[in-house]
C-alpha cells in the first residue's frame, strides 16, 4: 500500500489544491526552501490551507547539499520550529548533521513523525551504504527513512527495491531518479516503499511521473493507497 506525495511551493497554491484534490492526493509536501515568500506567517498560511483540504502536510526545509536552496541551518530549524503545530509530519536530510536529531526530537515531543531524507543526484550508492544510511537514521528516531538516488541502469533500480525488500518493516521510502529510475515511481510499494512523489505542473525531481498518469499506472497495476503510520 501506498501514499500519494506532490511537492508544492507557494505560488499559485490554491489552484493546486484543487487539482491535488482531483487527483486523490494524500500528502501535499511543502517545500519551503523553494517558496518565493518565506515569512513565517505566510507558511502557516499556506499550511493551513493544506490541512483545511484534508490533506496531511509535510514540512521541508531541503538543505542546498541535498537539492535545496542555501538556507542557514539555524534559520531552517527556526522555520521547523515554528510550524510544527501547523503539519502533520516534516522531513529532514541525514546529512543536516548540525539539527537533524533537534527537529527529530522537537517533533516527537508534539506527538508528530519525522521523514529522514538522503539524496544522491548523481548515482546509487553501494548495499552497504544504502544499508548504514536506513539503520543511522532509525537510530536517530526516523520513523520514516526515505532515500532518492540517480539511477544509472535497472540493475541500481533492482538492488534498492530489493534491499528495501528486505528492510520492508523499517518504514521505507525508495526512490530512484531519472530515466531508469521511471519504474520505481511505480513498483517501489510492491517492495515496501510507503510513498510516491507526483508533479502537477512543474517535476521536482527527474522522474516524477504526473499525477494522473501514475495513479492509472498504480491502478493497472493493482496497487492500493493507504496506510496508518503507527
Amino acid at each position: 500500500m501506498v501514499k500519494v506525495a506532490l511537492p508544492v511551493v507557494d505560488k499559485g497554491i490554491d489552484d493546486v489544491l484543487v487539482k491535488a484534490l482531483l487527483e486523490g492526493i494524500d500528502i501535499i509536501e511543502l517545500r519551503i526552501d523553494q517558496f518565493e515568500d518565506k515569512n513565517l506567517e505566510h507558511i502557516i498560511k499556506v499550511a493551513n490551507k493544506v490541512k483545511e483540504k484534508g490533506f496531511i502536510a509535510l514540512a521541508t526545509v531541503r538543505s542546498k547539499l541535498e537539492g535545496g536552496v542555501d538556507i542557514p541551518d539555524e534559520e531552517r530549524l527556526k522555520i521547523f520550529k515554528y510550524i510544527c503545530d501547523y503539519v502533520d509530519m516534516a522531513d529532514i536530510e541525514y546529512t543536516s548533521f548540525a539539527i537533524n536529531k533537534e527537529v527529530i526530537d522537537f517533533y516527537h515531543s508534539k506527538g508528530k513523525a519525522i521523514i529522514m531524507s538522503y539524496h544522491d543526484f548523481e548515482k546509487t550508492p553501494s548495499d552497504d551504504y544504502i544499508q548504514a544510511v536506513i539503520d543511522e537514521s532509525k537510530s536517530l528516531g526516523a520513523d520514516i527513512v526515505k532515500y532518492a538516488f540517480k539511477a544509472n541502469s535497472f540493475q541500481d533500480v533492482a538492488r534498492v527495491l530489493c534491499l528495501t525488500n528486505k528492510n520492508r518493516e523499517k518504514n521505507l521510502v525508495a526512490i530512484l531518479m531519472g530515466d531508469y529510475g521511471k519504474v520505481s515511481r511505480v513498483v517501489a510499494p510492491i517492495f515496501g516503499s510507503m510513498i510516491t512523489y507526483t508533479y502537477i505542473g512543474q517535476s521536482f525531481a527527474p522522474g516524477q511521473i504526473e499525477a494522473e498518469k501514475l495513479n492509472e499506472l498504480l491502478e493497472f497495476f493493482n496497487i492500493q493507497k493507504g496506510w496508518k503510520l503507527e
